[in-house]
């Protein structure tokens, strides 16, 4: 039973904070939403400040729960890595939990730092895995992906600013599959055109 308390609580903070905005939610709001008394809230929340962190990392688990199930797949590394890829270029700014975050922070700069680096590092911990999995497969040259690593998360964030902004540039699909396709190119065994060598 607590642990659906909880979750209660989290949906109807969530809820909330999407109406009326976090600062303007109280612990009161929360408490009538769900006829919940404010001493049962304190019981599994400090503050209000506790109910935006657990919103903001469900709503993070959510974002990369897809991406998670493609690291999971017993698909060839290359082919995880392209899928991860596409869904993370071409599916994320369209996702709900992607969406609920921004009417959530709207404008809050530091807020959307916050939830983009939480959400970047369980990111980067599926990608590196996909990644090793490809270098001890044989699939995957050890000396690229070293490089690789040091500039797919910016890009990737780069690409969700100009999502974000909806200007005159966008990463759109074209864009995002010829990315896909020098990745992947550049750091596959068996590629001729590529002499770098093999670290151990």
């Amino acid at each position: 039973m607590a642990p659906k308390t909880r979750d209660r609580l989290i949906d109807a903070a969530r809820q909330l904070f999407i109406r009326k905005g976090v600062e303007n939610t109280t612990i009161g709001d929360i408490a009538s939403a769900t006829d919940k008394g404010r001493r049962t809230i304190y019981t599994y929340f400090k503050s209000k400040k506790d109910i935006y962190k657990a919103v903001i990392e469900r709503e993070s688990d959510a974002m990369v729960r897809r991406l998670r199930e493609i690291g999971e797949s017993d698909m060839k590394p290359a082919d995880k890595l392209r899928l991860f890829l596409e869904h993370r270029f071409n599916n994320m700014t369209s996702d709900s939990s992607y969406n609920m975050l921004k009417s959530i922070i709207q404008l809050d700069i530091r807020r959307m730092s916050v939830i983009r680096k939480k959400t970047l590092e369980k990111e980067e911990s599926i990608l590196n895995d996909i990644i090793d999995s490809g270098i001890r497969g044989g699939d995957f040259d050890a000396g690229r992906c070293t490089r690789l690593r040091g500039f797919l998360s910016p890009v990737i964030l780069g690409a969700d600013m100009l999502a974000a902004n909806e200007g005159y540039y966008r990463f759109d699909a074209s864009t995002s599959a010829a990315f896909i396709d020098f990745v992947i190119d550049a750091i596959s065994r068996g590629n001729d055109t590529h002499d770098s060598p093999i670290e151990d």
